[in-house]
This record gives structure tokens, C-alpha cells and sequence, in this order.
């Protein structure tokens, strides 16, 4: 009923989309003013609330086109940008994390673009160079490597010619940065690794009744969708087929950096997991089902959304 709206959608749902984008964001507004709400410690609530529209959306839609343009989903859809956008409800004034997740879009895809490559030279030195710019603000992103690795080993491409353009990405924006202390006397400051310590989880007890709702709803999607893609794992195409074992590794490993480095990394959880759950709405054969969930998630999403406000504005600023 909901989702087959969303698959070829017309050019009406795609302004329909940018208008949700909009709305949704301004939620927390219909209780308290933007100066309380959008609050950041170095950038005006203003400007707060244009980014949380625009590079969340922006991403919203890389996503869903990197996707259908590498034939990891074929079906032309839009659920993947409405899946992204209700998944990273929580998330109304993370401007790094929003930054830092964007780019991380790029690593990914240049991972998929080293697909048939025997020697994917440039793929793998753009990617690793991203990913090395991008620990300066989050060390343990370097733990991300090991997604190039496994990449290597999954498109039959790993040899020492691809891990020494690996080595090379890593360490030219330090050698740079090294350059740059040197001609203008600083000091230079190598990143420092989060301690990795598990985490300690909340007491479901303190934890407000639409955050409850609205992770049980997404943890239960979470679930059917990682069963339906193991589950039909086999009958797509060769080229899907590996492309969702690197999106398997790449969640697995932002997950583990989210147990042992904090909660602050949980955004950059959302991309791999929102192409599993758009991966379930699009294919799935059980409609019924699939949209009852995504009706819940919205509804779940809009109504954590709308609590979210006062969530942040007891924070102390």
C-alpha cells in the first residue's frame, strides 16, 4: 500500500520526499524554539536546522542512487531515502557526525567501483585516503581498513601491489599535516584511538516510553530484514551478492566501534543499515508484513521525533 508508491516513483513522490525532508526535521519546533532545540556550541541554531535538512537529505539520496546505480538493489525505488531519514530520527544536532557520514558514502563507493578491477589503484587510494582524512575527527575510523582487506578477499583483487596503494592512501594527509607543522612551527599531534571499553547499555527502565517504542519497532525490522537477505542471499546476482557481503562487514565493523568507542558512532551505523531494511521493503514477498512495519516505523519515528525536543533542551547546555 505504502511501498509500492515509493518503487519507480513518480516525479510527484520525488516532491513529496523533498517536503518530508523538510517537515520531518522541523518537528521538534512545534514544541520549543529553535534557539533551545537546535542548540550547538560553535554554530548558530539557524544554521543547525538548514544543515540537519540538507546533508541528511543529500545523504538520504546518495545512498538510494550509489545503490540502484551499482545494481545492488535493481528496482528503481526512493524507499532507501525514506529509510535513512526515519532510522536516524535521534540524531537533530550531530554536525560532525552528519559530515563525517557523508563522506564516508564516497569510501564506500569507491569500494564497490574496485568491483572486476585486478588492480583497482586509484579506487582503493581515494578510498583509503578519505578514510584517513576522516580519522583527524574520529581516530578509530582507521579501523575501517579492514574493510579494504575484506573487499580484496570478496573481488578475488587483494595483492601486495593493492595493499601498498592501501599503505600510500593512508599516510599521505599525515604526511602532509607533518609538512605543515614543520614550515609553520607547530606541533604535530598524531589522533588519539578512543580506549576501546564495551559500552555500558541504559536501564530499559529509564529509557522514555517513544524512544522504547521507536527502537523496539526498528530492532524488530532490523531482524526480518537481516533474516530475508540471508535468506534469498543466493538468488541474486553475483555482483549484488558480494556488494551485500561488504555492506555484512562494513555494519559489523561499525558495530563493534559502536560497543567499544560509544554511542557517538552510532550514526554511522544508519547507512549499511538502512540498505539492509530498504533491501526487505523492496523485495520482500510478504507486503502485508513489510508495510505494517514501515507505517509503525514512521509512526514511531514522527512520535519520537516530536518528544526528541524536550529530550534535548534538558540537556545542559
Amino acid at each position: 500500500m505504502f511501498l509500492k508508491h515509493l518503487i519507480n516513483p513518480k516525479p510527484t513522490i520525488i516532491l513529496f520526499f523533498i517536503v518530508f525532508c523538510i517537515v520531518f526535521s522541523c518537528i521538534p519546533l512545534l514544541q520549543f524554539p529553535i534557539q533551545e532545540v537546535f542548540y550547538h556550541e560553535w554554530a548558530s541554531p539557524f544554521i543547525v536546522l538548514l544543515l540537519g535538512v540538507l546533508i541528511p537529505s543529500f545523504h538520504a539520496l546518495g545512498l538510494n542512487n550509489l545503490i540502484y546505480e551499482k545494481n545492488i538493489i535493481r528496482k528503481e525505488n526512493l524507499i532507501l531515502g525514506f529509510v535513512y531519514l526515519l532510522i536516524c530520527t535521534p540524531f537533530i544536532n550531530t554536525l560532525t557526525e552528519w559530515f563525517v557520514s557523508f563522506l564516508l558514502l564516497f569510501f564506500l563507493n569507491y569500494i564497490f567501483e574496485s568491483y572486476q578491477k585486478e588492480y583497482p589503484f586509484s579506487q582503493i587510494f581515494n578510498a583509503v585516503f578519505i578514510l584517513s582524512i576522516l580519522s583527524f575527527i574520529f581516530p578509530n575510523l582507521l579501523y575501517l581498513v579492514l574493510l579494504i582487506i575484506i573487499s580484496g578477499i570478496n573481488y578475488s583483487n587483494l595483492n601486495r601491489s593493492n595493499l601498498s596503494v592501501s599503505c600510500i592512501g593512508l599516510i599521505t594527509p599525515y604526511f602532509f599535516y607533518f609538512l605543515h607543522t614543520v614550515l609553520f612551527e607547530k606541533v604535530f599531534v598524531f589522533p588519539e584511538f578512543t580506549n576501546l571499553e564495551l559500552i555500558n547499555l541504559p536501564d530499559i527502565n529509564s529509557i522514555a516510553l517513544p524512544k522504547l517504542i521507536w527502537i523496539f519497532i526498528l530492532v524488530i525490522t532490523s531482524f526480518i530484514a537481516f533474516v530475508e537477505l540471508f535468506k534469498w542471499l543466493y538468488k541474486k546476482s553475483i555482483r549484488s551478492r558480494k556488494s551485500f557481503l561488504i555492506i555484512f562487514f562494513y555494519f559489523l565493523l561499525l558495530f563493534i566501534l559502536l560497543l567499544f568507542s560509544g554511542l557517538q558512532s552510532w550514526y554511522f551505523l544508519m547507512t549499511p543499515l538502512c540498505i539492509v531494511i530498504g533491501n526487505y521493503f523492496t523485495y520482500t514477498k510478504n507486503r502485508k508484513v513489510a508495510n505494517l512495519l514501515f507505517l509503525l516505523l514512521i509512526l514511531s519515528s514522527f512520535y519520537y521525533k516530536y518528544w526528541i525536543a524536550l529530550e534535548y533542551v534538558n540537556l545542559p547546555h
